[in-house]
């Protein structure tokens, strides 16, 4: 089973403000859904590590998928009995951007997650 959850907006900012967050994790902790703080192992690439606590106590490694400076970022967290991805997206319109947020959830828990994770 697969789940996702995802949410649009556009926004008066510019577009190289917000992917700017998008590409300092040291900032996902002040916006992260559930980051308490995060920090790359090195440079923020496809396949680098960034390790992000969760506001839980554990920390995570999570590979980078996808980057795209200015435009997207995809991180994947595996958990046990879980894949997570997490997708930032942010692309300019008229005065200022669109930013999209998703979080896809699949893995043998995924189910059983879904209630707990969806209310986020």
């Amino acid at each position: 089973m697969t789940w996702t959850i995802e949410s649009t907006r556009e926004a008066a900012v510019a577009a190289d403000a917000v992917f700017a967050l998008y590409a300092d994790p040291r900032t996902w902790g002040r916006w992260g859904h559930n980051a308490t703080w995060a920090e790359a192992e090195g440079t923020l690439e496809v396949d680098g590590i960034v390790r992000v606590r969760a506001g839980y106590g554990t920390v995570y490694r999570c590979r980078v998928r996808r980057f795209e400076p200015g435009r997207a970022l995809e991180l994947v967290v595996k958990p046990a009995g879980l894949t997570i991805v997490n997708r930032y997206q942010v692309e300019p319109v008229g005065t200022g951007c669109k930013v999209r947020h998703a979080f896809d959830v699949s893995g043998p828990l995924a189910a059983v997650t879904r209630p707990f994770l969806s209310g986020m």
